[in-house]
């Protein structure tokens, strides 16, 4: 809210300090001649760029500050789309796709089904013979929960628990 206040307030200086000059034109209206005074506000920058433009008619001029206008959109949206952190998937899940045998970005059925014979094959009830078997067991069916949670996490929520 504050920024449509401080927007007004630029809004009301230009107007107060007569940054637009007016002369007559040839169809009797007024027209912008300043245009190297800007309010510093870009916002109302472009939108007197833009009314200047109808006003004289411009055509061109008008398609043109619509193409840079729908650029700058693209290119706004195409910043929030991509991640504020550095590039690339983080090493946690990175690393729990490698505990689970597969790699980054594989279908969440492959995960799931990779789970169950991982956690079948390393269950420590299967390895109750030895006191060190047993003992090994448990830390990797301990290792293959935890990839998988985080993996079950992320493709539910999009982000890490811990995050």
């Amino acid at each position: 809210m504050d920024q449509i206040f401080d927007r007004l307030g630029n809004l009301l200086k230009s107007w107060l300090n007569n940054d637009i000059d007016t002369e007559p034109s040839s169809s009797g209206q007024g027209s912008r001649t300043g245009q190297s005074t800007r309010s510093g506000d870009p916002l109302l920058d472009d939108a007197m760029d833009e009314l200047d433009a109808f006003l004289d008619d411009d055509k061109q001029k008008q398609e043109r500050l619509t193409r840079e206008r729908e650029a700058r959109a693209r290119a706004e949206e195409a910043a929030r789309a991509r991640p504020s952190g550095p590039s690339g998937p983080p090493k946690k899940l990175v690393d729990a796709y490698k505990t689970m045998g597969l790699s980054y970005g594989a279908p969440f059925e492959s995960v799931r089904s990779a789970y169950k014979k991982l956690l079948k094959e390393h269950h420590p009830d299967r390895h109750g013979h030895s006191p060190e078997a047993l003992k090994k067991a448990t830390e990797t069916s301990a290792r293959i929960n935890n990839a998988y949670r985080l993996i079950e996490t992320w493709h539910e929520t999009g982000s890490l628990a811990d995050e």
